[in-house]
Parts: C-alpha cells; sequence; structure tokens
C-alpha cells in the first residue's frame, strides 16, 4: 500500500498514511478533538468578525438617519422662518430648530437671546414663557466679541462671566449676525460635548436664522422708506392716502366720520431763506414732534411735503372733538420756535374736512381740507376754518 505524508496547508497537521492512519503523530481520537478544537476557534474568530461588521453596519444607519433627521430639520427650517412674519416669531423658530436638533443629545438644550425694549436680555424658546437676562449680566466683552461675530463655547456659563444663565456644563454662543446687523445669539448647550455633525447642523440654523432676519430687516425698511418721510419719520403722502382710505371704510362700517386736518405753515419759506434750509429742516422737525404731542394717540399724523402737514382723526363723536384738536394744534405751533440759536415764528393756518355720507373717497376728502385751509391762510393764517362753515 502507498504511504506518505501531507501536511495540510493553515492547520499545520501532518497526516500520515500506510500501516494505519495518524493526524500529526496523534492517534486519531486526539486528532479528531485537535481539528474541532482549531474550526471552534475559527468559528468565534469570525463571530467576532461579523459582530465587529454588524456594529459597524448599525452605526453608519444610525448615523445616516441622523445625518437625513438633521437635513429634514434645516429643510423645514428655512419655510418656517419665511412663514413666521416678524422677527420675533423667526427668533423662537431658531430656538425650537437647535432644541430639535440637540433633541437626543443627553441635557441638550437651546435658546435666543435677543435684547429687548428694555435694555435687557429677552430669552426665547419655541414654546416657554419668555425669560429675561439683565443686560449687565452679559460681560462687555463677550458682548462685543458677539456682535462682532465671533462664536464662543466654554465649559461652564460662569466661566465666560455669565450670571444666571443656563446650567453649569459646556456651552456655545452662536451670534446671529449679517454684515453690520446684530440680531442677538443662538445659546446652545449639553453635557459633553457635542458631535462634528450635529455642531454643523447648528451653525446651518445660525446661518439661515442670520439671513432671514437680515432679509426682514432690510424689507421693513424699505417699506419704511417707501411710507415715512425722512426728515421727521411721519407717514408720507402716499402713506396718508392709504391710511385716509381705510379710515373711510371703518367709518362707513361704523357711522362715525372721519376729520382731515390739513396744516400749511406761514413764513416757512422766509426762514429758509434768511436762515438756510438747515435751520428750515430743524422747524419741521419740531413742528412734527409738537404735532405728536397735540393730537390723540389714535390719530394719525403725515407730512405731505414742503411745509404740508395732515392729521387723521377717528371715532369723532362730533365736529366738536376736531375742532378741539385743530384749536389745540394752532396754539401749540404759534408759539416761537429755538433754530440755529435764532427764535422764529412760523404760524400755522388749518383747513378742515369732515366725512359725510356722500364723501367720495379720499381725494374729495382732501380737497376740502386745502379749501379750509386756503380760506384761513386768506384771514391771515394762525387759524382754523371748517369746510362748509362761514369763514
Amino acid at each position: 500500500m502507498w504511504t506518505g505524508e501531507k501536511k495540510i496547508a493553515g492547520l499545520g497537521l501532518l497526516v500520515s498514511f500506510g500501516g494505519g492512519l495518524t493526524l500529526g503523530g496523534l492517534r486519531p481520537a486526539g486528532a479528531l478533538l485537535t481539528g474541532a478544537a482549531v474550526l471552534a476557534g475559527a468559528s468565534t474568530v469570525c463571530a467576532a468578525v461579523l459582530a465587529r461588521h454588524r456594529r459597524r453596519t448599525d452605526r453608519t444607519v444610525a448615523d445616516l438617519a441622523s445625518a437625513l433627521a438633521r437635513e429634514t430639520v434645516l429643510g423645514d427650517l428655512g419655510s418656517r422662518l419665511l412663514a413666521a412674519g416678524d422677527p420675533d416669531r423667526m427668533l423662537r423658530v431658531t430656538a425650537g430648530a437647535a432644541a430639535t436638533l440637540l433633541s437626543d443629545v443627553p441635557g441638550g438644550w437651546a435658546a435666543v437671546l435677543s435684547i429687548g425694549p428694555d435694555d435687557d436680555f429677552a430669552v426665547l424658546t419655541a414654546d416657554s414663557p419668555d425669560a429675561h437676562l439683565p443686560l449687565e449680566a452679559v460681560p462687555t466683552d463677550l458682548l462685543v466679541r458677539l456682535a462682532g461675530g465671533e462664536l464662543v463655547s466654554a465649559g461652564t456659563p460662569s466661566a465666560l462671566g455669565l450670571t444666571g444663565f443656563g446650567p453649569e456644563r459646556p456651552i456655545s454662543l452662536l451670534p446671529l449676525v449679517h454684515g453690520e446687523s446684530f440680531f442677538g445669539v443662538l445659546a446652545t448647550g449639553s453635557d459633553d460635548q457635542v458631535p462634528a455633525g450635529l455642531a454643523a447642523a447648528l451653525q446651518a440654523v445660525r446661518t439661515q436664522a442670520s439671513l432671514a432676519l437680515e432679509g426682514d430687516a432690510l424689507a421693513a425698511e424699505l417699506t419704511r422708506r417707501a411710507t415715512r418721510d425722512p426728515l421727521t419719520g411721519l407717514g408720507n403722502r402716499q402713506s396718508m392716502r392709504d391710511r385716509l382710505t381705510a379710515a373711510l371704510a371703518r367709518a362707513r362700517r361704523s357711522g362715525k366720520p372721519v376729520g382731515v386736518l390739513l396744516l400749511d405753515l406761514q413764513r416757512f419759506r422766509q426762514v429758509n431763506e434768511v436762515h438756510g434750509h438747515d435751520a428750515g429742516d430743524e422747524l419741521l422737525r419740531v413742528v412734527a414732534d409738537r404735532l405728536r404731542a397735540g393730537v390723540r394717540t389714535e390719530d394719525t399724523i403725515g407730512r405731505l411735503g414742503g411745509d404740508q402737514f395732515a392729521v387723521i382723526a377717528e371715532d369723532l363723536r362730533t365736529a366738536q372733538d376736531i375742532l378741539v384738536i385743530a384749536e389745540r394744534l394752532v396754539e401749540s405751533l404759534g408759539r416761537s420756535v429755538p433754530v440755529g440759536g435764532r427764535i422764529v415764528r412760523a404760524p400755522a393756518s388749518v383747513g378742515i374736512a369732515l366725512s359725510h355720507p356722500d364723501t367720495d373717497g379720499p381725494d374729495q376728502l382732501m380737497r376740502e381740507a386745502e379749501a379750509a385751509m386756503t380760506s384761513a391762510k386768506r384771514q391771515g393764517g394762525g387759524r382754523y376754518q371748517m369746510h362748509g362753515a362761514s369763514a
């Protein structure tokens, strides 16, 4: 019988043939056991490899799911910011988006700090009632850094000098800025440092919010310029016409008349010619301030151009109500005005018109007020005249 030996690669076993079967010089039973042990070890190694692969796959799937969730939040954020309608709501939407991104992070939280009308910080979240943080609670140097667009992070709020704000855990401050505009700060925090992907998503929230807030501010500024007199800040001619149109519509429903007072300053041209246009501009600003002080809160004031102003008065009970306003304005504008170190006088002539059931729109009411104002000027100025009343 042929006899021989063969080494089986990979197992390091010597198989001999002839005179009986031996495995590496061992008896058959021992060889079988050793082979089983080797196979079991290989199986264990394979199982470990598969487990690691499964864990990597699970992590990859989880990472993809997290990335998809972040993209969904960022995708929704743009449309929500556009639909918000005002800066306060935009800031709340921003805080809500950041909080959603941090919802699966241990200790994750988000809020927006916005400077409020009382020179403090309003702490805004998506749904909670507003909290307030005194302006002095934020160090001046930190505020300067944030207003300059610098992202600031620290192990705790107190490490930044912030007092009474947020838990003493890692915090990041992402300023909402665009160009020269500073809208507030997106503040985020968690128990530990957030993953890189999540940090990038929070940066994207900050960028989207800053752009949306800048766009809203620009739209508001364009609207203001289109409807406001740049010198006095009062409504311009087109704005006053729109306001009067709306007031007449309300008057038809309520049955209460709308009154228009048209004012023209006497000797304004002389002020410009003698003292210069800067003095004339200063006089117009003083007149605007006196008009604001002399009307009711529900009245609307505008500058129609040059030295001509108008007041729209609503919810009048009787004609006497508007005559009281006219008398008060004539008296106020008749007082001397310090301009450029000199004292000048520019009394006003006031024409009054009241709407009635046959009033055919704002243009008719303005024409009637202008006719009454012309009559008042013929009487020497510094007085008022009601349309339809005898001079």
